[in-house]
């Protein structure tokens, strides 16, 4: 299976080079990465937790850049061992071109796989390698679109001195650390974290408030959204960097210690959830509506969570909550 994409990067091709060829860089856009450390000639084991349909398992291999292009690209290949699941082949051919607003990233993807995943179906498996390299060159592109010029990797003359200048260097999850401060639902949080770290992340993994959810990582389903600064954003499409000195509310703070949040209830009283996976992102995204002082109704509820990917309900219920509660809130006004 094969398949294409585009990239245009705001950084120039210097920069999107150096970061092509930094374990660091290419560690956090591997999905499901756990581990990422340098061998040599061009080569990094890693072990990515993976799953394709009903199939998830934990992938050992190696990822190796080859066929090296100063400036204008190289061939990134993966592939990696899942035990009964089977095995997994992904390799692309990267170009890089000048663009009017920085740098335009080609990549021509190719995938195989074996074993229990080949018999899931070819459909299923395409899309979801298609997703994965999606995936990949998308979470690259916010990376290097984001770098502070301090922060960009010193860029290695070829791929093999570039692996071994990592193992040589600090380790693979190693990064350019930057002070954070923020206030979280009403009390103010400061963290030194690497300056590529999302928001999203930062909220999870560091102040474990998982009820903001990552659904896609490419900023189209919505079940991260959280409200920052009283704007409903997504918070895998924002660096915690970028967030520092603002106001984030998440879902766990909506509502004060103890009671529930008028939007809370009304999906409840409405049925406006099934598995309730996208709730918590549905909710910040009405609540932002709600708080933004526009008139509510169905065409502005609409735009509101057009963002955000119900797989359940058919947002029919949902708007209806989303009514009542607006109506309710305009009574206790």
């Amino acid at each position: 299976m094969e398949f294409k994409g585009t990239q245009t990067i705001a950084a120039s091709r210097e920069v999107v080079w150096a970061c092509l060829n930094d374990p660091r860089t290419l560690q956090q856009c591997i999905e499901g990465c756990e581990s990422f450390s340098a061998l040599e000639d061009g080569r990094w084991q890693a072990v990515v937790l993976a799953s394709v349909g009903p199939v998830k398992a934990r992938f050992k291999g190696s990822v190796t850049i080859s066929e090296p292009q100063p400036l204008r690209g190289y061939r990134l290949s993966g592939e990696g061992e899942g035990g009964i699941a089977g095995f997994g082949k992904m390799n692309a051919v990267v170009t890089l071109a000048d663009a009017e607003d920085g740098t335009t990233l080609d990549y021509v993807a190719q995938a195989t796989v074996g074993g229990k995943l080949a018999q899931i179906g070819s459909r299923l498996v395409s899309s979801v390698a298609m997703k994965m390299a999606d995936t990949f060159f998308t979470r690259f592109n916010a990376l290097v679109s984001g770098l502070a010029p301090d922060a960009v990797p010193a860029a290695a003359p070829d791929a093999a001195q570039a692996a071994g200048t990592a193992a040589a260097a600090a380790p693979a999850d190693a990064g350019v650390d930057a002070n954070v401060v923020l206030t979280v639902n009403g009390r103010p949080v400061r963290r030194r974290v690497d300056d590529r770290t999302l928001l999203v992340d930062l909220l999870r993994r560091d102040l474990r408030l998982t009820g903001t959810h990552v659904g896609c990582d490419t900023s189209q389903c919505g079940a991260c959204t959280v409200r920052l600064d009283g704007v409903a954003v997504k918070s895998c499409s924002v660096l915690a960097v970028q967030a520092s000195g603002g106001e984030v509310v998440t879902i766990e703070g909506l509502a004060a210690p103890g009671t529930v949040h008028a939007l809370q209830e009304a999906f409840t009283a409405c049925h406006g959830l099934q598995c309730g996976f996208c709730t918590p992102g549905m909710i910040m995204a009405a609540d932002g509506l709600l708080s933004s002082g526009q008139p509510v109704n169905r065409e502005t509820i609409c735009t509101a969570i057009e963002g955000n990917i119900c797989r359940c309900t058919g947002y029919v219920n949902i708007i209806e909550a989303i009514e009542q509660a607006a109506h309710r809130a305009k009574e206790q006004a």
